[in-house]
Order: C-alpha cells, then structure tokens, then sequence
C-alpha cells in the first residue's frame, strides 16, 4: 500500500468521525446516509482483503465502496468475500443488516462496464458510478472559487472535492490533480472540514499513486502543520479519553471503598446492638442491615 499503515490509521480516524450522516447522493447513489465507517481489513480463510469503504447506513443497509480504474469479472469474487467477511463480522458484533449494496467507483479511464456477474447460484449485482461523466475543470473552478472566497463547503462540495482527482483517465494526470486538491484542501480554513478532506482525497486515491509520489505525500502529512494537527487532534481525544477512564476507575474504588467501610461499621454497631439484647427492627432502623444479614451476624 502506497500510504504507511501509521498515517493510514491516522486518516480512517479523521474519516470515521467526519463521515457520519453525509450522504452519496452526489456521486448519484440513491442510497441512505452514513450511520458509521466499518473496517476494511478482513481476515478471510487466513488471507487479507482491504476493501476501499465500507459504511453501516442509517437503516442498516451495508454499503461497500470499490475505486477501480479497470473492469475484470474476478472483482466480483473480491466483492462477495468482502461481503461475506463483514456480514460474519458485524453479526458477531449483534448488527443485523438489512440490505448489501456494492457500489463500483469507476475513475475516468472507464466510460461503460458489466454491473452483473450471473453464476446462477451466485449472482452479484453492484451500483455503478462513472467518473467520466464528472466534468473535472467545471468541479475544479467551482471548488477553488468558494475556498478562495473564504465559503464553507457544504457536504457535497466536500464529497466532490475527494474524488476529483479519479474523474482524470490518466494515471500522471490523477496524481497532478491529487497534488492540486490537497493544495485546494490546505487553503480551507474550518480545520475540521480539511482534515477529513485531506483524509478522503489521500484513502481514495491511494491504490492510484505510485511509490515515489505516495512517499512525497507522505513526507508531506508527517512533517507540515497538517501531518501536526492529525496527530495532536487525536493524541488529545485518545489522552483524553484515557483520563475519563482512570478518573471513573478511581470514583468507583473510591465508592466502592466508602460502601465497604460504612457496611462494616453498620455490622460492628449491630454486633454490639444484638449482644446488650435489642430488637431486630430496632437494629435494622439504626444500621439499615436486613434481617438476613444480622440472622447471619447472630449465627455468628
């Protein structure tokens, strides 16, 4: 894989977080909108498969996402076991899923392409989404217009600009429009709005670029104020999220602690209430022990 596993995890994180409740409609799947990101490592039959995206919509339809830039039948067999490997995964998880939609991104090398793999037993269908038709200068102009002029980009503005780069046909001429969308992304001034199209422009197009330009890339993350902010934005959320859970650890010590020392106080006044003869009830009100508990402390 052409981005590192550390920068790849960093960038699922931004996308996790951020593609909740956007919606697809603008690559023209009528689809509901994003309930959450899953995973798109799959251990199947002690082989991995990485999917491109896959999302848990909010009425629990499974929606899988797959970048291609050339059409071959064995990508349907890809798809059944990514989707046999995520079915398994979230029932295990108690998910129940009441749909599976396969939708085949097609960058602008592809202009038409099979949607279904018939083996009479198996059928695969998938949604298809064509690039081609995508007008990359008209997308680009728009873009550029509203981060110069200062606009926050609306969701589909955002969904847009991270798949700019694959609506080109030409492998060098998809990384010069990589490299123009990640300067178009910097320029955008809501932090939380340019990492996550940083994140998507850089996971969607990274089967797509080729080592020596993936290295710049990455170079780029680690070592400019953005490689920065990835990494505090969620050193600071996991830091923080370990305090919550130290902080709750010791109340509920510190809790259980005073409950133990106020029961064994209760039980040392009972002890001395039942040996100078008092009435069970009489104890019970002062200590708040039930009557099985001082039958106990009397057996003893």
């Amino acid at each position: 894989m052409p981005i590192s596993h550390t920068n790849k995890d960093i960038l699922s994180k931004s996308l996790s977080q951020n593609y909740k409740d956007k919606s697809f409609d603008v690559y023209g799947l009528n689809v509901a909108r994003i309930k959450q990101m899953l995973s798109t490592d799959y251990p199947v039959v002690a082989v991995e498969y990485r999917g491109d995206g896959a999302f848990l919509l909010t009425d629990n339809s499974l929606l899988l996402t797959e970048y291609e830039s050339k059409f071959k039948f064995a990508n349907f067999i890809k798809y059944l076991r990514y989707v046999l490997a995520l079915l398994d995964i979230l029932a295990k998880e108690g998910i129940k899923v009441t749909n599976v939609i396969v939708a085949v991104i097609y960058t602008g090398d592809i202009k038409t392409a099979p949607a279904v793999y018939d083996l009479g037993a198996v059928k695969v269908s998938v949604e298809q989404v064509f690039l081609s038709k995508f007008d990359t200068g008209e997308m680009y102009a728009d873009l550029k217009a509203k981060i110069e002029r200062g606009e926050r980009l609306s969701d589909d503005d955002v969904m847009r600009l991270i798949i700019l780069p694959l609506t080109q046909p030409v492998k060098k001429m998809k990384q010069g429009l990589i490299k123009d969308a990640v300067e178009l992304a910097k320029q955008i001034s809501d932090e939380e709005q340019m990492l996550f199209v940083l994140a998507g422009i850089l996971t969607a197009s990274d089967k797509f670029i080729d080592r020596k330009f993936a290295n710049q890339l990455e170079r780029w993350i680690s070592m400019t104020k953005v490689g920065r902010l990835f990494e505090e934005k969620y050193e600071k959320r996991e830091a923080a999220a370990v305090k919550a859970a130290v902080k709750e650890a010791v109340t509920t010590a510190v809790t259980e602690a005073k409950k133990a020392t106020k029961l064994e106080t209760a039980k040392q006044l009972a002890k001395l209430m039942l040996s100078d003869g008092e009435e069970l009830a009489k104890i019970m009100k002062y200590t708040k022990l039930s009557r099985k508990d001082l039958q106990a402390l009397q057996s003893q």
